[in-house]
């Protein structure tokens, strides 16, 4: 969750909210572009991400602008639309009026440019991606080694060109060996795939990507959804059938015992060509070109594809040798329930290399799991909530639901509000407020009060002082 002051928090659970503000930057080039609510017409920035990483996460932001001089139409020859980089970066922030006169700003969120805007009845629309969803180049440098996570995550992050102060891999990763090569893949698939093998999340955070590690005995702090938050019929609740049993794979590399042909690729060349090949799963490769009228050099092989460089001019073959791997593959199991009706959950990752990440992939998947009631709630939105966050969630039911944001989305028109998808862990109920002499505290109506919280709540006044208190505070009303 961004942080925001008390003032904030006070002020935006109020039923009758002050204003909200929203402004982009666009840095294309040496050109900056600002675009302020009087500009803006709508917003939308959706986050979606998986606690386990069993999927790659979705982190997008759309917006439009009022554009009726046609300064972003493409059919304009001295328009803008030209001049912006497709590539360009987007800085968002989202603020709310806390006093008259007084906006605070939450910290910003980044984007990339996914291409240049469209154009229709004088409005310009614009979409955008996170960095780490942007990451669809392809990686191809994963070796058979032994290696920890932590650093197969650095080597995709620098191989994508991430600066080291953009993101932040958790240190428990050392500890969690494998030998698995990573597949040619995009960089955004390689994280995802180390993120799911480490039991970590994978996500960014004010522009930082994260991968840290994930429990499912999440305890919220003080944010509370009311349902005076919620708009009308804007709670759908859904669960799925009980979790039977969850199984995870368990992958063995075996390298062949003497070295043969793996493939062959015929190259042309021109004076001097860079080259790139890809082949079978193999190590121990070398490369050899048939003819004396070309040199090769600066070689990099790795598990699945080599880099080098030819000199000549011509046609030639170059063999790639080594030794080929073969793939086993072992599956164990924990059952949960006694249902053996219920679903079964597979895991595959080629990371996982020994019995013992397996079986705590295992028990960390059925944690979350276990858990089956998912909320989708319209509410009037909350822009400093973010993915990942705990919080209390009221129900029709006078009880409270300890929730997981799974996905929101915020959506600006003028006005604040926002779709979260929420997993439920816990219901909360029988939690009570005792006083001194551990008393549960009753009402008016001689009903216990009950708290908002995980555990019951044990005060240091009396029910005595606490009356006095309440008392004191409608006369000053």
């Amino acid at each position: 969750m961004k942080s925001t002051s008390e003032n904030y928090q006070i002020k935006m659970a109020e039923q009758c909210r002050n204003r909200s503000y929203v402004k982009i930057t666009i840095a294309s080039g040496n050109e900056t572009y600002i675009f302020t609510d009087k500009d803006i017409a709508s917003v939308s920035k959706k986050e979606d991400v998986d606690p386990l990483s069993r999927r790659v996460p979705k982190e997008t932001l759309s917006f439009s602008i009022f554009d009726f001089d046609g300064d972003y139409n493409p059919s304009n020859p001295i328009g803008k639309w030209s001049k912006l980089d497709e590539n360009s970066k987007i800085t968002i922030q989202f603020g709310f009026e806390i006093s008259k006169g007084t906006i605070e700003w939450l910290s910003p969120d980044y984007y990339i440019l996914d291409a240049r805007p469209t154009v229709s009845s004088g409005v310009a629309t614009f979409t955008a991606s996170s960095e780490l969803c942007k990451l669809t180049n392809k990686y191809y440098k994963g070796i058979y080694s032994n290696s920890n996570l932590y650093d197969l995550a650095v080597s995709v992050l620098e191989d994508a060109g991430i600066n080291s102060q953009n993101y932040e891999v958790d240190n428990s990763l050392k500890n969690m060996l494998t030998n698995a090569p990573l597949p040619v893949s995009t960089h955004l698939n390689c994280l995802q795939l180390i993120a799911h093998a480490a039991r970590c999340t994978l996500k960014t955070v004010s522009g930082v990507i994260k991968i840290e590690p994930f429990s499912s005995t999440i305890t919220p702090d003080t944010f509370v959804l009311g349902l005076d938050s919620i708009s009308l019929n804007g709670d759908t609740i859904s669960k799925i059938e009980t979790l039977y049993k969850v199984e995870a794979n368990l992958y063995q590399y075996l390298p062949e015992e003497e070295s043969k042909t793996i493939e062959t690729f015929s190259i042309e060349v021109e004076d001097v060509t860079q080259c790139h090949i890809e082949y079978s799963l193999s190590c121990e490769q070398e490369l050899a070109v048939s003819s004396e009228n070309v040199t090769i050099s600066n070689i990099h092989t790795y598990a699945q594809a080599a880099d080098f460089t030819l000199e000549g001019n011509g046609t030639f073959i170059v063999t790639v040798t080594g030794k080929k791997i073969t793939t086993s593959i072992s599956t164990s199991e924990s059952v949960i329930s006694l249902n053996i009706n219920g679903s079964t959950d597979s895991e595959k990752n080629q990371l996982i290399t020994s019995s013992s990440e397996q079986y705590l992939l295992i028990y960390h998947v059925a944690n979350y799991l276990l858990f089956r009631m998912t909320h989708q709630i319209k509410y009037r939105g909350n822009p400093e909530l973010e993915t990942l966050d705990a919080l209390f969630v009221e129900t029709s039911y006078g009880t409270y639901i300890n929730g997981l944001i799974l996905s929101h989305s915020i959506n600006y028109n003028g006005a604040i509000s926002g779709i979260l998808t929420i997993k439920s862990l816990s219901e909360i109920q029988g939690v009570y407020l005792y006083d001194n002499e551990q008393d549960k505290v009753s009402d008016i109506n001689d009903e216990t009060i009950g708290v908002i919280g995980m555990t019951d709540y044990k005060s240091n006044y009396s029910s005595t002082e606490m009356d006095d208190f309440i008392e004191e505070v409608i006369q000053d009303v």
